[in-house]
């Protein structure tokens, strides 16, 4: 278990000042047990850059604190209580296939059971692609094969829904395979995945909200007052920006909006939001 934040917005230059607006609102931890884990991805250059902190850290980290001032269109943060797996890099959150960044807040039941099942299910490059031995990485191979099979792993003009409709069917197999081992309670399965252009997330088992941002005045990180003269050539750049964010653990609810249970939601590149529920993508 533990807690995760993605965002997709509009200006690279500024997911810093989207961060630090975020501090107050978002939270890495799931109860009052410490991560023993932490990891972020992100894009730049038109690669995909992850942080990791498999070792964790010696106090609970704030967002500013784990991602820094990175640069990016995209982020997807991760804070882990291990649930399956030992505490090591290869099982650090989130996990990057090709231009794919995926993280995952649950557990999938029985898994030690469902894994053969999971693992049959791949074509051989998947499974050579495993690195780990969490829950999570195998059901992000399981989405990638979904992306696969619409020939969408390294489309960057795929649209939303795609993404949207690969990760629902990924959720549905996973219950399925559960199901089939005779798994006793249901799994948790609040994913989000991104290509850098389009984002999606669902919500199995566990709180997950979101939250549509637009324009960052006044920013405290940039000196922005609502006093600043709009001459000022920082001004423009922050009024206009907008994001959407994805959060697990929220501090102050203001903005956000709960994801219905068993809902996925899909985010295009235009950061349109579309909800549908599992059963319907």
């Amino acid at each position: 278990m533990g807690a995760l934040v993605a965002i997709l917005q509009s200006d690279p230059n500024l997911l810093r000042c989207q961060i630090d607006r975020l501090k107050g609102h978002v939270s890495l931890q799931d109860g009052d047990a410490a991560p023993d884990a932490y990891g972020f991805g992100y894009y730049h250059g038109g690669n995909v850059l992850l942080g990791k902190r498999p070792t964790g850290a010696p106090h609970p980290l704030s967002l500013p604190e784990l991602v820094g001032r990175v640069d990016s269109e995209a982020l997807v943060v991760h804070a882990r209580r291990a649930a399956a797996g030992t505490a090591k890099d290869e099982n650090t959150q989130p996990f990057r296939y090709r231009k794919w960044v995926f993280a995952h807040d649950g557990a999938i039941e029985a898994f030690d059971r469902v894994r053969p099942k999971l693992v049959a299910a791949l074509p051989d490059h998947l499974r050579r692609a495993i690195m780990g031995d969490t829950d999570s990485e195998a059901a992000f191979m399981l989405f990638a094969k979904h992306l696969r099979d619409e020939n969408a792993v390294d489309d960057l003009e795929l649209e939303a829904a795609t993404a949207g409709r690969a990760l629902a069917r990924t959720v549905r197999d996973l219950e399925a395979f559960s199901r089939d081992v005779g798994a006793q309670r249901p799994s948790r399965l609040d994913f989000v995945a991104t290509n850098g252009r389009v984002l999606a997330a669902t919500r199995r088992g566990g709180p997950l909200f979101y939250a549509l941002l637009e324009g960052i005045v006044p920013c405290a990180l940039d000196g922005i007052t609502l006093a600043t003269p709009e001459s000022d050539p920082r001004v423009r750049p922050h009024r206009i920006v907008k994001a959407v964010c994805f959060a697990s653990r929220i501090t102050a609810p203001n903005g956000f909006i709960e994801v219905p249970e068993g809902s996925v939601v899909s985010v295009s590149r235009r950061l349109q939001v579309s909800v549908s529920p599992l059963n319907a993508a």
